[in-house]
């Protein structure tokens, strides 16, 4: 609880600075492309949340996930002062990825071989760093998802596992603390810094969070855990592909921005999103307590009602 509240304070009083210094350094997102936001908007909540994680290093002595995580953040910040080629972004982040599998995080499923392992820690790395990059296009939206992510693995390892993960309590409270200046209308985003460095912190947090103390199968929890920004990724990447366009280049096919082209308002975008994730979390934590039976008609139980819902998603949209 004192590194979830520290972190908060950093990250709270950061982003308040940041929110009105950062024109003076020239750290502003200008729109263009895909991005709507009326006026230049401030960077640097990446920042804030990354300093304001840095707490947990004062709590444990495993160096290799802050170490790994600078980098991961140090790429997306100098993408924010000066954008370079997404190949090049990407290059790096399977590197950090392969790096961060070596020293020792990784994938452990006890009927694959090690090897195999390795290869799905870093796709799943990679993924989700990229997962979170890709969802941050609206206000609110990656910061929340993130928050309520960083809250269900606390709750799971502490009542399900009985151990207290501080790495996922700063990650919590940074983003609580950046939050209330990036809900709608935004005072300030988290830019590539904030939401690579994110989704980089949570892929680890998933990987080192132990889910199978009562069912083997809670091993795909995370699946649930962090399914908006997976769901998303995914969405777009196929969206892109049937038009026949580079997966890696921006467009608005997001599905958040799709529900904002019926003519939904973005806080009522920003709450389906926050109710999802939430559900989403509850039904994680369940599983882990459950008997295998019963994870795997819950599990059965959550793809229906997101298939039933996807169908409709499609007609409207």
């Amino acid at each position: 609880m004192i590194c979830f509240s520290i972190a908060f304070a950093i990250s709270f009083l950061l982003s308040f600075l940041f929110s009105r210094l950062a024109g003076r350094i020239g750290l502003m997102d200008k729109p263009m492309g895909i991005k709507d936001h009326p006026k230049p908007t401030p960077y640097g909540g990446g920042i804030a949340i990354f300093l304001g994680t840095l707490t947990y290093s004062f709590f444990s002595n495993d160096w290799r996930i802050m170490v790994f995580g600078f980098s991961v953040f140090l790429l997306g910040f100098l993408d924010d002062i000066r954008p370079y080629s997404r190949y090049i972004k990407l290059i790096f982040q399977f590197a950090i990825a392969v790096f961060t599998v070596w020293f020792g995080i990784r994938i452990n499923i006890a009927v694959l071989p090690e090897f195999a392992n390795m290869i799905l820690s870093v796709i799943w790395i990679v993924g989700l760093t990229n997962a979170f990059n890709i969802l941050d296009v609206m206000d609110g939206i990656s910061a929340g998802v993130g928050f309520f992510a960083a809250v269900s693995f606390i709750f799971i390892s502490v009542f399900a596992v009985g151990t207290y993960p501080v790495v996922a309590a700063a990650i919590a409270g940074s983003c609580l603390g950046f939050l209330p200046f990036n809900l709608p209308k935004a005072k300030i985003f988290m830019g590539d810094s904030g939401s690579l460095f994110l989704g980089y912190m949570l892929s680890v947090i998933a990987i080192i969070t132990r889910f199978t103390a009562a069912n083997p199968i809670a091993v795909f929890v995370p699946l649930l855990i962090l399914f908006i920004p997976l769901f998303d990724t995914f969405y777009v990447i196929i969206l892109r592909i049937a038009k026949k366009q580079n997966p890696l280049r921006g467009s608005r096919d997001h599905f958040v921005l799709k529900l904002k082209a019926t003519g939904l308002p973005v806080p009522s975008i920003v709450a389906i999103i926050y109710l999802a994730t939430i559900a989403l979390c509850e039904a994680s934590f369940i599983i882990t307590r459950l008997t295998v039976k019963g994870a795997i008609i819950l599990y059965s139980l959550s793809t229906l009602i997101f298939i039933f819902f996807g169908i409709i998603f499609r007609s409207k949209t």
